[in-house]
């Protein structure tokens, strides 16, 4: 494996579990919270719906997208200086 793969996938696993372990008090707040409140009033979607793309979820996607992007880079500049 060459260096930009390693690193992508380094890098990717720190960030998902930053997210996971920076989100999980808040998770288990939201779905008390949720769950208590299903049964005063019909909701029209899902839960899933109402928590999905928060402003901290943006931020996390960009810096994802960002960590992966430069993976990706290292990696086709490594293919491409080890075969052209």
């Amino acid at each position: 494996m060459s260096t930009g793969v390693i690193l992508a996938l380094g890098l990717g696993t720190i960030v998902l579990t930053f997210y996971v372990v920076l989100n999980m008090p808040y998770w288990l707040l939201e779905y008390k919270k949720r769950k208590s409140e299903k049964m005063l009033k019909p909701r029209k979607y899902h839960d899933w719906v109402y928590m999905a793309d928060d402003s901290i979820n943006k931020v996390l996607k960009t810096v994802v997208y960002c960590l992966f992007g430069y993976g990706f880079y290292v990696f086709f500049v490594a293919v491409w200086e080890k075969f052209i």
